[in-house]
């Protein structure tokens, strides 16, 4: 074997740098794709459109809507096992997140 035998690997921690400068983006719709080798997730954000007046005014408004834009805010790849990573860590801050708020 090679001077990269994983036998042979060294731990070395990872250390996030530069979160605090990235924008903090908000996101209610997310769509995937999946191709050969990686899975596209598609984020984005969805406002419902304002619709004024009485019931029937709103009614009316809302038949002529034709559909509501969902504005891109981020897309990544991940490879297949990375997705599996995520779902474990998406899980885990679930039941964190839960837990915390006594559910």
């Amino acid at each position: 074997m090679g001077d990269n035998d994983t036998a042979k690997a060294i731990a070395v921690p990872l250390l996030w740098v530069g979160l605090d400068d990235m924008p903090l983006l908000s996101s209610n719709q997310v769509i995937t794709q999946v191709d050969q080798d990686h899975v596209f997730l598609s984020f984005g954000t969805a406002t419902p459109p304002v619709l004024m007046g009485d019931e029937e005014q709103v009614r009316d408004q809302a038949k002529r809507i034709n559909y509501v834009p969902v504005k891109g805010i981020a897309r990544l790849a991940i490879s297949r096992r990375h997705l599996g990573e995520l779902i474990e860590v998406l899980q885990r801050t679930a039941e964190k997140f839960d837990a915390q708020r006594g559910e």
